[in-house]
Formats: C-alpha cells, sequence, structure tokens
C-alpha cells in the first residue's frame, strides 16, 4: 500500500543586521573576483550562512532607521543588493572568491504612516515596498504596499541562493534624514 509522503520545511527564526549607517547617494561597493574573503565593512553586511556550503533560500525583510521616524520623501531610493559568494580553489590551494550578484531591489516607504518596530530598544522602520531588478534570478516578492499607497505593512523577498558559500547584503539608500540606517531581518530556509 502507498504511503504519504509528508514534506515539512524549517521555520526558522530570523537574525537581524541591525542597524548599518549609509552615507547617502554613495553606490553599492564594486564586487569583483578576488583572494580575500567578503567581509561585513561600511554599508555592506556579510551573513553567517551556518549551514556551511549549502544555503538554499534566503528570505530578507528590509527595514531602515533614523534620528527622526523617515517618510518616503526623506529617505528615497533605498535599495539592497544581495551578492552570493563561491570559492575557487587553486592549484596552490588557496581560495580565490567569485561572487555573483543574485538580485537587486529596489525599496520604498508607504506614502503613508510608516509603522514603527522597537527591535533590541532601537527604532526601526519596514519597508513596504520592493521590486527586483531585471534579469535576476527566481526572486518572490511580497510587497504589500504596491496594492495601496497607504499601505503599511512591510515588504520581504525569497532569494534562491543555491551553491553560494558567503552572502553578503549591500545597502544604499538616497535620504535627507538625520543618520539615515538601513538593515534586515534574514533566515535561511
Amino acid at each position: 500500500m502507498p504511503q504519504d509522503i509528508t514534506i515539512a520545511t524549517e521555520k526558522p527564526s530570523y537574525s537581524t543586521t541591525g542597524l548599518i549607517a549609509v552615507t547617502s547617494a554613495t553606490a553599492y561597493t564594486t564586487t569583483e573576483p578576488t583572494a580575500t574573503a567578503p567581509t561585513t565593512t561600511g554599508q555592506d553586511f556579510l551573513i553567517s550562512t551556518n549551514l556551511g556550503d549549502k544555503p538554499s533560500l534566503l528570505r530578507i525583510a528590509p527595514f531602515c532607521g533614523a534620528a527622526v521616524a523617515p517618510t518616503s520623501g526623506t529617505f528615497a531610493s533605498g535599495g539592497l543588493r544581495v551578492i552570493g559568494w563561491s570559492i575557487y580553489t587553486q592549484t596552490n590551494g588557496t581560495a580565490f572568491y567569485v561572487p555573483q550578484v543574485l538580485v537587486d531591489l529596489a525599496l520604498g516607504l508607504t506614502t503613508g504612516t510608516v509603522q514603527t518596530e522597537l527591535v533590541n530598544g532601537v527604532a526601526q522602520y519596514p519597508f513596504s515596498t520592493i521590486t527586483a531588478g531585471s534579469g535576476v534570478p527566481t526572486v518572490n516578492l511580497y510587497s504589500p504596499g504596491t496594492a495601496s499607497a497607504s499601505n503599511v505593512e512591510p515588504c520581504a523577498v525569497v532569494i534562491d541562493c543555491i551553491g553560494m558559500q558567503f552572502i553578503q547584503l549591500q545597502f544604499k539608500a538616497t535620504a535627507t534624514v538625520s543618520t539615515p540606517k538601513m538593515g534586515a531581518f534574514h533566515s535561511f530556509l
């Protein structure tokens, strides 16, 4: 007699990048093959995969922060680039790191009242609209803000990152608000 097959997906809790300072109108860091391992530096954050070299899907919910509550006008042109890194082992045994842009995301705040999340005692403001640049691989967007300008629900994305050994998040924004910062909740599925 046939047996039912049950497929269970883990439901891991989010980790967070915390809030990372961004300099308004600063472009993404150039990523190119290198003999230096990727790191967390400046407006870039290296996610600890905890999965060896086999992460599969990455779930991200981006947010921003500032000295005062941002608006769609004071925190504009938010962007998040996700870079996957693979290692090539050279004939002399040393590692060579090869990057791949997994997705370029454009982020936005609602024109309505932006939600305030108090996380670890720090105010964070979730982005509510998200769009992916053209030519990206499999990406699932959850963008409630596109349904209504006043929609305040947070957006999220699920990214295929099969085979990547390191995942790096790069942040950018054009902001007139004081001390702009960005970050993201993230988890591997």
